[in-house]
């Protein structure tokens, strides 16, 4: 697949143009997170390219729409070029650290209902938390559009912790973004361990409270790559 230019270099992927104008190769990078040593990078990248590659075709699989084409090599993905909305769509289904420090919840307290959280994402701007009026007022989406995306955050949650719960693992909370294409929204970016808080059940019955996102070292996603994908 020809490279043509270099679209978005952000702090865990690189997003480039191909010769095909409505496809873009989504490259995760090796450096990032709390771990430094080139080895531990790399293999990163590769474990959060595979997670993404592997959930992604289990939610199309599910009908759930989304910009992912096909796996190209051991850090990259093909996938459909999208005009990117400047959102990111929080999903709780259990209290983390994050909700205890802001509400004082229980740390891992099962809500009742999932809490979904909209924050604007703006380079300018350290991910202010708004709303779905915020959006329309910005004009970030329509409201159709808004629909769409909370219509599919919803089905992919359902469909995640049904898949998350037959491996034991607690899906606590995630980040999705979108775009639109054609008029569609579609689900966008990337949906690996970068992007999610996961607990796997011990053998003495407990959760492994793994840090959030981000925040987990390399031997936290090399365990849960193996839960998920082998």
């Amino acid at each position: 697949m020809d490279i043509k230019e270099l679209l978005v270099d952000g702090s865990t992927k690189k997003i480039y143009a191909t010769a095909q104008s409505e496809q873009v190769i989504v490259a995760f990078n090796d450096a990032g997170g709390k771990e430094k040593k080139k080895d531990a990078s790399a293999e990163k990248a590769e474990i959060n390219n595979a997670v993404s590659v592997y959930i992604f075709e289990y939610l199309e699989s599910y009908n759930v729409p989304t910009h992912f084409l096909r796996k190209l090599d051991a850090k990259s993905f093909l996938a459909r070029r999208m005009e990117m909305i400047p959102l990111i769509i929080s999903v709780y289904n259990l209290s983390s650290q994050t909700l205890t420090r802001r509400f004082g919840i229980e740390e891992g307290k099962i809500l009742e209902f999932p809490i979904v959280e909209m924050y604007f994402k703006d380079p300018k701007r350290t991910l202010p938390m708004i709303n779905e009026y915020h959006a329309y007022a910005l004009g970030l989406c329509e409201r159709k559009e808004m629909t769409s995306i909370l219509r599919i955050a919803t089905k992919v949650n359902a469909v995640l912790k049904s898949f998350f719960d037959r491996r034991k693992i607690k899906l606590i909370n995630f980040d999705l973004e979108f775009g639109r294409t054609h008029n569609q929204i579609l689900l966008g970016d990337e949906v690996s361990l970068n992007t999610m808080t996961l607990w796997p059940l011990k053998p003495d019955g407990d959760y492994h409270k793994l840090p959030e996102r981000a925040e987990k070292k390399i031997d936290d996603y090399r365990e849960l790559k193996d839960l998920i994908a082998g």
